[in-house]
């Protein structure tokens, strides 16, 4: 099959907040977060979906194997650090539900790899982030997407996070987005 090419743009040129984690921790050398356009184009579509004057703030999209690799090692070390008993298996085990094993070649849209896969959140009028309940990579129970809707009893803090998430998922699946259940802040375009 021989290699696809895609059309790359930079994400704040569309008028998205960029903040490019990867390249602030060191991992990345580009300071510019960049997506397949199709993709872009969609979380554009996702945007008009948002409360008046609300935008994305987009941490990450296209992710290239070496980034990739070294976000596993952290969380290999963040794991181990937490765990320091635990196996080596099962610390891969743990690392393999945040982060997709590197594979020399990705056919799938939907990938980081292919710039079809968006870290980001909602930020408000003012530039300000939504409350979420997490930061974006975070790697426990609390990241679900789902996280806080099967809690009965919430901190008002909490509420927030849930109709948050919520905003988020309704205005991505109706773009045609799906989510990575474990990361509220994961949503994939498979077009």
């Amino acid at each position: 099959m021989p290699k696809k090419k895609f059309s790359f743009v930079d994400v704040a040129a569309f008028g998205f907040i960029s903040e490019p984690r990867y390249y602030f921790y060191g991992w990345s050398r580009s300071a510019r977060v960049f997506g397949r356009e199709s993709a872009v184009q969609a979380l554009l579509r996702a945007k008009k979906s948002l409360p008046k004057g609300y935008s994305f703030k987009v941490w990450d999209c296209r992710r290239p194997r070496s980034v990739q690799l070294t976000m596993l090692d952290s969380f290999f070390r963040r794991f181990r650090s937490q765990y320091p008993r635990a196996s080596k298996s099962k610390i891969e085990e743990m690392v393999f539900r945040f982060g997709m094993k590197p594979s020399r070649r990705i056919t799938r849209l939907d990938t980081h790899r292919n710039g079809g896969s968006f870290d980001l959140t909602i930020v408000d009028r003012a530039g300000g982030e939504l409350y979420m309940g997490t930061d974006h990579d975070d790697l426990t129970q609390k990241a679900a997407t789902d996280y806080f809707e099967s809690k009965t009893s919430l901190l008002p803090r909490h509420k927030e996070a849930k109709k948050n998430r919520r905003l988020l998922s309704r205005v991505m699946i109706k773009a045609g987005f799906i989510n990575y259940a474990r990361e509220w802040w994961h949503w994939s375009y498979p077009k």
